[in-house]
């Protein structure tokens, strides 16, 4: 039964039709109806102490952005004067590394976006060449501390659950460093030549930065379109925008109405939309009509700069018509409130006070009108509004900014307070004086009573769907055990046997395989959920410690080097920096030999298998 509600999650874990979360609890709601587990032990994961101290990381990271602490260090790289690729490559990977050991990988990524593109404006090397590097050197510089990325406090948590000591603060430190300082070489070697150069979305005002948008406008009255048809109109010429379908309204003044169908006379290419209005795709000869809705796709630079010289309009949301209306780009964060839901649900401008003029998405061409596409992770969406709407949304934690929002305030007063909190913290949880669960949230407190973080803020700056993901898969590990289904070890002694008697290395290896297999189409905590209760009874069964299982285990859910869904990060570079699928198997499959490598010499080095 276990085994089979496994193989259920994994699946809908990689086909990403139902969110993670949410298989997660499902999961969990199964192990407590079929009975695998009793409502306390399913319940367990939500008063963890990895839990806690996972929401508390999001905080405290939360206060060093707030103070404008992490900002600080983002300028020191423009500040360094370097302008070549492979420089630019090595301070962005130091500089996210350091950032990630102490704060959470995405916060440590939207930092630094906007000062790669500020760099790369500046240098004229491509952005494109620098947001891999940034989105996998902070997954490998989570790996140096037990609080750099939930995957090292769950391996941590799964030794403490099997009876053994848990990992302290620095334990990740010599295998992290080593696994860094191999992807570092990596880049500066090889994986820099490999990271392809791509149009991102880049600034409003440069032509070649917003390509692949897709937009709407209209046909006003006294367009010169009217009457003329699309090879007349020539719009790829004069705007650089294709026609993608046009969309009409029914007309009884031309003897159109749904019950005529008047659509059909497009054949396949042509639908009825529902709300009074019909589509078809356009041929050379389709003549357009006054109040025709064109959905257009290319740089629409010159359509808002110009309005479209009069032949076509955007439409704006009523009070969006001042003349002091900013464009700027911002694409989803992973965690958005907006995802799943279509643009017109959103509500952009009743809720944020912009209006989203275009949509830009990686891997498909859209049929849809915009205000019916449903967002995505990865999502880049052009907006429009007034200077103090786009400065609220730009500090929105729904959304990331990719270019020209206001900066969001930072309170540069306490930056030191913030400093010291986080330092304190580190240290306690370091020395050993006070559980690492009761630091981080002491730490907390500190950053609330100090005014680093409002109470206000504080709650926003926990991506929730990561914490019931985590908290609903932790009782995963009791419902293995051999108190319960056993599945762990019989899972483990399978692998044992394949692996051959008394072969502990090549045991670790296919460890490292599996969970860098899993880890490239789920989340790296789950994966460690489910692959580290394995690991440590495969180290029982051949009779070695189980910390260097644990630890590779650890290190290989951060190895989502080969997918863009691997991991948040890459996701967000993937959807701004407009790459492909293929460049993520090009330049991170490479990396995740050399990381699987790396690991199968280190672990035991530093963890003797006695």
């Amino acid at each position: 039964m276990l085994l089979a509600l496994l193989l259920g999650a994994l699946v809908l874990f990689a086909s990403e039709k139902v969110r993670a979360d949410l298989v997660a609890l499902g999961l969990l709601l199964a192990l407590m109806l079929t009975g695998i587990v009793n409502t306390t032990e399913g319940f367990s994961g939500f008063a963890s102490p990895a839990v806690i101290t996972v929401v508390c990381m999001f905080i405290l990271s939360g206060g060093l952005v707030r103070t404008g602490v992490a900002d600080e260090m983002a300028g020191w790289v423009i500040a360094s004067g370097v302008r070549g690729t492979l420089g630019l490559t090595a301070i962005v990977m130091l500089l996210v590394g350091t950032m990630s050991s102490f704060m959470n990988n995405i916060a440590a990524v939207t930092i630094l976006m906007p000062t790669i593109f500020a760099i790369a404006q500046r240098t004229g090397v491509p952005v494109t060449k620098l947001l891999i590097p940034l989105s996998f050197g902070s997954l490998l510089g989570g790996l140096s501390t037990l609080v750099g990325t939930p995957p090292n406090l769950l391996a941590s948590e799964a030794l403490m659950r099997a009876g053994y000591q848990p990992f302290r603060m620095f334990d990740f430190l010599p295998t992290g460093l080593a696994v860094f300082l191999c992807g570092f070489i990596y880049f500066l070697v090889i994986g820099s030549r490999l990271v392809p150069v791509r149009t991102p979305a880049g600034n409003p005002d440069d032509s070649a930065g917003m390509r692949h948008y897709v937009t709407e406008a209209i046909v006003p009255r006294g367009s010169a379109l009217v009457g003329r048809s699309q090879e007349q109109a020539r719009l790829r010429e004069t705007l650089g925008v294709a026609v993608l379908r046009i969309h009409r309204q029914y007309d009884a003044t031309r003897n159109e109405s749904p019950t005529d169908r008047p659509w059909l006379r497009y054949g396949r290419y042509g639908r009825d939309e529902g709300d009074g209005s019909y589509s078809f795709l356009p041929w050379p000869e389709a003549v357009f009509l006054e109040g025709d809705h064109l959905q257009l796709e290319g740089d629409p630079s010159a359509l808002l700069q110009k309005q479209g010289r009069g032949l076509l309009e955007i439409p704006e949301a009523e009070g969006q018509r001042d003349e002091r209306q900013l464009i700027g780009e911002v694409a989803l964060s992973p965690g958005s409130r907006s995802l799943g839901i279509s643009v017109a649900e959103a509500d952009f401008p009743a809720r944020y006070g912009v209006t989203v003029l275009g949509l830009r998405r990686n891997g498909r061409q859209e049929d849809e009108r915009i205000n019916q596409l449903r967002l995505e992770t990865g999502d880049v969406l052009l907006v429009r509004g007034p200077s103090s709407a786009l400065a609220e949304l730009g500090h929105n934690p729904d959304f990331l900014v990719v270019n020209r929002l206001d900066r969001s305030p930072r309170d540069h007063r306490r930056r030191w307070a913030a400093i010291a909190i986080m330092a304190a913290t580190v240290l306690a949880a370091a020395s050993g004086v006070v559980h690492i669960s009761v630091a981080a949230l002491a730490g907390v407190l500190a950053m609330v009573g100090s005014g680093c973080m409002p109470m206000r803020d504080m709650y926003a700056q926990v991506d929730w769907r990561v914490i019931f993901m985590i908290a609903a898969l932790m009782p995963l590990s009791v419902a293995m055990d051999a108190e319960h289904t056993g599945a762990a070890q019989w899972i483990a002694e399978a692998l044992v046997s394949l692996a051959g008697s008394g072969s502990a290395y090549i045991a670790m290896l296919m460890v490292i395989a599996l969970t860098i297999a899993l880890t490239q189409v789920m989340s790296n905590a789950a994966c460690v959920v489910l692959v580290a209760p394995i690991a440590i009874q495969m180290a029982e069964g051949l009779g070695v410690a189980p910390q260097g299982f644990a630890m590779a285990v650890a290190i290989a859910a951060s190895t989502a080097f080969i997918t863009p869904v691997g991991h948040q990060a890459n996701m967000l570079v993937y959807g701004v920096g407009n790459y492909r699928f293929n460049d993520f198997v090009k330049v991170g499959g490479p990396l995740s030999l050399l990381v699987l490598i790396t690991t199968l010499l280190v672990v035991p080095w530093v963890w003797p298998m006695r």
